[in-house]
């Protein structure tokens, strides 16, 4: 008798495990597998420029004021402003119009009208370059940006000073339709001429995936997950190219559902 009771709980107990398993078999397969977005900051925007001169002064040769008699100067000199260049032979000189550096000096030009004798570039400084339609909008004037150089081992702050309002003409040679446009910036420290830098310009803005956002009836709103439940969040967003832009609703590292088109509110998911 004992022996029968003992197979009839054996059997009670395994019964109930089994269901046990089956709802629990069940419950999974109710469950949606969903995958969660970070909301973060874009990255920094990455430009590419050039330090160059900001001023340029090229001296011909005047043969109405008679021969060259004396070039005071030699290349790779630093002058100052008003720093005398070159003395004629009748006394009339040519001076440096302002705080430059002697980049080329051709001797031979001194019986050549036509070519340059020597050109001056100032040793005040800008960074030049291009920044593409796609991101023009996210270039703001005067706001504070890194400026990295000498291989990224060095960096120092500056700004964006101007930026063009009508775009480059693409040249004959170039291949493609992209449409770019000069901008200038100024960095807080001194980089010498000729230096290739790249600008990183922070990105203050939120995107949300176009497919983590649902809008219904002029509302716009996203999926969290809470005790591994969807929760419904009005969120306010503008339409941006193939994203969300996000202006509040959310904070950043949060995490919501990346594609919501079949999330329902109070519907069990499981994170993936």
């Amino acid at each position: 008798m004992k022996k029968i009771v003992i197979g009839i709980g054996v059997l009670v107990v395994a019964g109930a495990g089994f269901l046990l398993y089956q709802n629990t078999q069940a419950k999974a397969k109710e469950d949606t597998a969903v995958e969660m977005y970070q909301v973060s900051k874009q990255t920094p925007l990455h430009l590419k420029g050039q330090v160059q001169s900001t001023k340029k002064q090229t001296v011909l040769v005047n043969s109405e004021k008679g021969p060259i008699q004396t070039i005071h100067v030699a290349e790779g000199d630093h002058v100052t402003k008003g720093t005398i260049l070159v003395t004629y032979r009748w006394g009339e000189v040519i001076r440096a119009a302002n705080d430059s550096v002697v980049t080329s000096l051709n001797e031979d030009a001194k019986n050549d009208p036509q070519q340059a004798l020597m050109v001056l570039k100032s040793e005040e400084s800008a960074i030049k370059g291009t920044v593409t339609e796609y991101d023009r909008s996210k270039v703001a004037l005067n706001e504070p940006i890194e400026i990295k150089y000498a291989n990224n081992e060095k960096t120092v702050k500056g700004k964006i000073t101007s930026l063009a309002e009508m775009n480059n003409e693409p040249s004959k040679e170039e291949k493609t339709s992209l449409v770019t446009y000069n901008f200038t910036a100024v960095p807080d420290e001194t980089i010498p001429v000729g230096y290739s830098v790249e600008l990183l310009i922070s990105r203050n803005e939120i995107h949300l995936p176009l497919k983590s956002v649902i809008e219904k009836d002029g509302a716009y709103f996203v999926y969290t997950v809470v005790n591994n439940k969807a929760k419904k969040q009005t969120v306010t967003v503008e339409k941006g190219n193939g994203y969300y832009v996000l202006r509040a609703g959310l904070n950043e590292n949060d995490k919501i559902i990346k594609a919501a088109e079949d999330v329902k509110d109070g519907m069990d998911v499981t994170v993936e």
